[in-house]
């Protein structure tokens, strides 16, 4: 827990090392944040300045919904964009070491750091090279000025064990919005979580992947960024989609000016891409039939799959076996005994 001697004032950092919104919180008791004004808001959002929220997740949510209305496709609480900047004896040792029901904005779960006890900590309204950049709910819980030390371990002790250490009033749950399905798809038709491999995951430019949030198509990575507060930095990976190229059109039976030239961009976060094998054959089988967009940016993966294995070729059939997890004695689609012709065995 921290003791909080000056005003609690929380950052919000979306995108870049600027800041989006400064946001002042009134009252924070223990693992709830009270009531929050917003104090600090971009010129051509001025109309937020001065407004208040009954607490903090629904200052961010109306902030982000006013100024990046984007952020609803978010995988939410990853990264984090509520920041405090501290200054006092904070060990890292302390922070993250009890886990919560929920926290700001991730809807799953977050942690707080009761092993902080009663640590004495300021808070800047703008970084001064004295202290560093926390993430807002890790900070929980607050103990209020005046209450002693032993008084303070006792309370907090009983809202751990009652399961009251989240940031969220008790009736608040509609506060977070649901998730928005990708374009295209309905709640009901998104594909399930991919199991989650213990092997490492590859982001070198050019690697193609899935990536639920984003739609159905394969995605491939262009670039890799770094973003984040000062000394909090992250990589993101820009990503398109898997756009077919002249060769793969035509041997959809199209012509090669069908091709897309440029792709729009989205950014994502390591955590969220799937491995091309987990997803192919159930949106192959199921869905690129009556989908010719899927189907030709499916193929077109297929055709860079197949020509990725520069050492040991193989045909564009056997890269879409291995896609698919087809045995060797599946038959494929035709247009494969057309793609990366030079790979084709007999």
């Amino acid at each position: 827990m921290v003791v909080v001697v000056d005003p609690l004032y929380v950052t919000l950092f979306v995108d870049d090392a600027r800041p989006l919104a400064t946001l002042l919180v009134h009252d924070a008791a223990y693992f709830l944040f009270g009531s929050t004004e917003v104090i600090e808001a971009p010129s051509a959002h001025s109309h937020l300045r001065h407004k208040m929220y009954s607490h903090l997740n629904g200052a961010i949510i109306g902030v982000l919904d006013d100024i990046k209305p984007s952020w609803r496709t978010w995988t939410r609480g990853d990264p984090y964009v509520a920041w405090v900047y501290v200054v006092g004896e904070l060990p890292q040792s302390e922070l993250s070491t009890q886990g919560a029901r929920t926290g700001l904005l991730d809807g799953k779960h977050s942690f707080v750091s009761p092993l902080a006890a009663t640590r004495r900590i300021s808070v800047r309204r703008s970084p001064d090279g004295t202290g560093r950049w926390v993430p807002a709910h890790l900070l929980r819980p607050f103990v209020p000025p005046g209450v002693p030390d032993n008084v303070a371990v006792q309370r907090v002790r009983d809202l751990i064990a009652k399961g009251q250490h989240h940031s969220r009033g008790k009736n608040n749950k509609r506060l977070l919005p649901e998730p928005i399905p990708p374009s295209g798809t309905s709640s009901g038709s998104t594909p399930p979580p991919a199991k989650r491999r213990a092997t490492k995951i590859h982001t070198k430019e050019g690697l193609m992947y899935f990536v639920d949030r984003l739609g159905p198509l394969p995605h491939e990575i262009v670039r890799t960024e770094m973003r984040g507060p000062p000394g909090h930095t992250y990589k993101v990976l820009c990503m398109r989609p898997v756009e077919p190229t002249g060769a793969t059109c035509q041997a959809l039976g199209g012509s090669s000016t069908d091709a897309t030239s440029v792709a729009p961009e989205a950014f994502v976060q390591k955590n969220e891409l799937i491995y091309m094998s987990e997803r192919f054959g159930q949106l192959w089988f199921e869905r690129a039939k009556d989908d010719h967009r899927l189907r030709a940016s499916l193929c077109e993966a297929v055709s860079r799959f197949a020509a990725s294995y520069a050492k040991h070729p193989i045909s564009a059939e056997q890269a879409f076996r291995s896609l698919a997890k087809c045995s060797d004695a599946t038959p494929t689609p035709d247009e494969f005994s057309v793609l990366n012709p030079e790979t084709q065995s007999d």
